[in-house]
């Protein structure tokens, strides 16, 4: 007879727990289901589980649609357990993924399990917890409802347990497919328990040896702590998908008490309480302080008492306030919110994804800098079961109240900061008394110009783009009785992004917005008493961009004569041109910052001899355009253009419904591009050749569209080749005329590196230098790669673009200080000599190196 694997169903029985010996001690064991089956032994003491249909249905209605939440669910089961430490393990992804999926781990050093724990832990539906206390310090448990192991059920069909009390390790494996379907008038379903020996629990758990060597001291160490239990979750669902590393560090962060002595670590990395470091405009303390009395409790009929507010049906809530300078919300905002309510129950918060509490939407820009932290253990009797809401009574409501008292105090105390700041000097009364000519016209026909004329884009004005054309005639009539009284309605001081202009003009709300993380703005504000100068500053520019469509000067000229002024204020301000390194590192780590790999990319690719202008990834428009001048090459011109679009997600690949090659190639026709290109860290489905990203990658190349889907890699491989034997630009047009896909271009790039690795088809940086040298001494020549390509036997095997690849290469590593060359007429000047710039070369290789 066959012993049964640990999760047969089997009746509620309750013999001896049985010790099974390993098969091969030194052997991980492959699978939580397999340890039953190692020898035909009785197997271990059946614990029931009665758990039913109703119980899986709550769970399939949503009770836990996060993975971030049900995570969480585990690690507050350490907590407790009055765990000191706990250490999650996710999955490995990507290249380090191994052959066999990795369990998702849960580590604590608690009070571990003996035979009745492993009993209560599978009591579902109820929990001795809500009265205990853990350790010396009394720390109240978090849960009561004892169904926080079954959040698990949504991301894993296996969940396994394995715990250590004295000296006697124990092991548990749920199969929860076997739970599925079951009503709850059938026999429970039992888990069995079994008793192993050390040399079996390294091998169930030897996974986290190499994974987190600190986890693993807590369990088998010279110093290993004498109860511990590790749970893990394998066999995953579709839930498990959508879990991010990020979320999850940022939910366990704010989710739980992180106090003094409770750590956790995720995959290896401590967490730390998030914190905020802006400027507090007003902060409100629950209850008062000092002089100051909660004459928002009074007002609501709530004794302030005990540093608190007694609200009636919840006892005392305690807490605080702030309303912040800045905005607590952008790109960040992904990986878990730093506004609103922060309710908490013992120290946990319950309404993560919630931060407004149930309560309607507040004024928005009041909001976005608003935080409040709430204790109000008396909710606990008010929880719903999923612990990430409350029900809906009296005492709730009357809370709700008293928040919404505190953040009007706080907004109307942000509405006094705004009239105080703005800001210094009243813009909005220096427009209004400056010339009709001076201001609400010109910007009145370039708006009007935008939507009815040459429909030209303005560096700086805004106009909407989804009004329909018959509606246009009206929204300019009203957009012009506005404008006439009052051209700039609002003003608004963001902090933004710091590649984008320094202002813009949104005709739709008459908003002037300044972009303060622009470099210099952020100078002119960081040098003022007020920000007076940056809205000055803000002001003039888009007042000069509608003064100069309005004297004639065409859209196109306009925006270049901008792009250049904003180069020039970005040095004033102190910021050089974009590091080559720099930009290298960033296309190796960037996938969340879409801005920050946009201007990688073209930087990057810059060094080549590409002429880039960046287009910031405006509505409508490519992220940036690559231009390559090359001349005539014999009857033909061999110049062509790039556009691109980076790609940037806080998941772990780019989803293929992301990836759109039409809206490209429609770019690349607007710009009148060659050729197009989409790169991105990594791709939903790029091992896959039948895949969706592949499917339409194939369906642009049968419909002839010039569009390559590239890896970042394989941008900073380019470079490396480049900056190593010098890359032409002819070849990197080859590139986009063979290849469509990032598997192609590993290809083009193995043979390219081939190619110039060849020593025959290496460049004699020496014999250049030299002959450039040489021309340099002749007063009455100026140094050329064409002339020095004809003094030298050694460089006439190479053609003029070669050498220039190669020169352009030494320019970059070494810098213009020393060596520039002029990629439209093939001049060189050296300031100094080919010897010293030969020593400088082989000085920064070795320092790379």
């Amino acid at each position: 007879m066959t012993t049964p694997t640990p999760m047969e169903a089997t009746p509620s029985t309750n013999p001896p727990a049985t010790s099974v010996p390993s098969a091969t001690p030194a052997e991980p064991i492959e699978s939580f289901a397999l340890l039953g089956q190692l020898r035909n032994d009785e197997k271990g003491t059946s614990i029931p589980v009665p758990i039913n249909y109703d119980i899986i249905r709550l769970f399939s209605e949503g009770l836990y649609q996060s993975p971030h939440k049900a995570i969480e669910e585990l690690v507050s089961n350490s907590f407790d357990a009055g765990a000191h430490q706990v250490f999650v393990l996710l999955p490995r992804q990507g290249d380090d993924a191994p052959a066999k999926q990795d369990s998702l781990w849960v580590i604590d050093d608690g009070s571990g399990m003996d035979a009745n724990g492993f009993k209560e832990l599978w009591r579902v539906a109820e929990s001795g917890k809500a009265a205990q206390t853990n350790g010396a310090d009394q720390r109240r448990p978090i849960g009561q409802f004892g169904i926080g192991k079954l959040a698990s059920y949504v991301l894993a069909w296996r969940l396994t347990h394995v715990s250590k009390v004295d000296n006697v390790f124990r092991y548990t494996s749920m199969d929860f497919r076997k739970v599925t379907g079951r009503f709850s008038n059938e026999t429970p379903v039992s888990v069995a328990l079994y008793e192993v020996d050390e040399a079996e629990a390294k091998s169930l758990l030897s996974e986290i040896e190499k994974r987190d060597p600190k986890a693993w001291d807590v369990m088998f160490g010279p110093e290993a702590k004498p109860a511990w239990t590790a749970a893990a979750l394998s066999d995953f669902r579709d839930l498990m998908t959508k879990l991010r590393s990020g979320m999850l560090g940022w939910v366990l962060r704010t989710g739980l008490p992180l106090i003094s002595d409770f750590e956790i670590f995720l995959n290896g990395t401590r967490l730390e309480s998030p914190k905020i470091d802006y400027p507090v405009i007003v902060e409100v303390i629950v209850g008062g302080s000092g002089s100051s009395p909660d004459d928002i409790a009074d007002g609501l009929g709530f004794e302030s008492k005990g540093g608190g507010v007694a609200i009636p049906g919840l006892g005392i809530v305690t807490g605080v306030a702030r309303l912040y300078e800045k905005p607590l919300e952008g790109k960040s905002e992904a990986r878990g919110r730093s506004r609103g309510f922060f309710i908490k129950v013992r120290g946990r918060v319950i309404n993560l994804d919630d931060e407004l509490f149930g309560a309607d939407a507040y004024n928005h820009s009041a909001w976005s800098r608003f935080a409040m932290e709430v204790h109000a253990d008396g909710l606990r009797d008010h929880l719903l079961s999923s612990r990430e809401g409350v029900r809906e009574t009296p005492p709730v409501d009357a809370l709700r109240s008293y928040l919404h008292g505190v953040f009007n105090k706080c907004r109307n105390a942000w509405e006094r900061e705004q009239v105080h700041e703005l800001i210094g000097l009243d813009i909005k009364t220096l427009l209004a008394t400056a010339p009709a000519s001076l201001a609400s016209d010109p910007l009145l026909e370039s708006v009007r110009s935008q939507l009815t004329e040459d429909r030209a884009e303005s560096y700086y004005i805004q106009v909407p783009t989804d009004l329909k054309q018959e509606a246009i005639p009206q929204w300019l009539t009203d957009y012009e009785a506005a404008a006439k009284q009052q051209p700039f309605a609002s003003l608004d001081i963001e902090p933004g992004n710091p590649y984008q202009p320094p202002a813009a003009y949104d005709a739709a709300s008459r908003t002037l917005r300044i972009n303060e993380a622009h470099p210099f703005v952020s100078k002119l504000v960081a040098n003022s008493k007020n920000k007076t100068p940056a809205t000055l500053f803000g002001s003039s520019e888009i007042l000069t961009d509608a003064l100069l469509r309005e004297v004639g000067v065409d859209a196109a000229t306009a925006i270049r004569l901008f792009e250049l002024r904003d180069r020039a204020l970005r040095i004033l301000a102190g910021e050089g041109p974009a590091d080559l390194r720099e930009a290298l590192r960033i296309l190796d780590i960037a996938d969340t910052d879409e801005d920050a790999l946009e201007v990688a990319v073209g930087r990057a690719l810059s060094t080549i001899g590409f002429k880039y202008a960046r287009k910031g990834g405006k509505k409508g428009g490519t992220d940036g355009v690559l231009e390559a001048i090359l001349g005539r090459q014999g009857e033909t011109l061999a110049d062509f253009k790039l556009v691109y679009d980076a790609k940037t997600t806080g998941d772990p690949s780019v989803a293929a419904d992301k990836v759109d090659l039409g809206s490209l190639f429609d770019f690349c026709k607007v710009e009148k591009a060659d050729f197009g290109f989409i790169v991105a860290k990594s791709y939903e489905g790029e091992k896959q050749l039948d895949s969706k990203i592949f499917r339409k990658i194939q369906v642009a190349k049968d419909d002839g569209k010039p569009i390559t889907v590239l890896w970042t890699k394989q941008i900073k491989r380019l470079v490396d080749l480049h900056l190593k034997y010098g890359v032409t630009l002819s070849r990197v047009r080859n590139l986009f005329e063979t290849c469509w896909n990032f598997t192609e271009v590993d290809t083009w790039l193995d043979a390219l590196e081939t190619d110039l690795a060849r020593p025959e088809a290496r460049v004699p940086l020496g014999e250049l230098l030299k002959a450039l040298e040489g021309i340099k001494s002749d007063a009455l020549a100026r140094p050329s790669i064409d002339v020095a390509r004809t003094k030298s036997g050694a460089l006439l095997p190479f053609e003029p673009e070669r050498l220039k690849a190669a020169l352009l290469a030494v320019q970059e590593l070494v810098g213009n200080e020393w060596l520039e060359v002029d990629p439209l007429s093939n001049y060189v000047t050296m300031h100094t000599s080919a010897s010293e710039i030969i020593n400088r070369l082989n000085q920064v290789k070795q320092e790379s190196s």
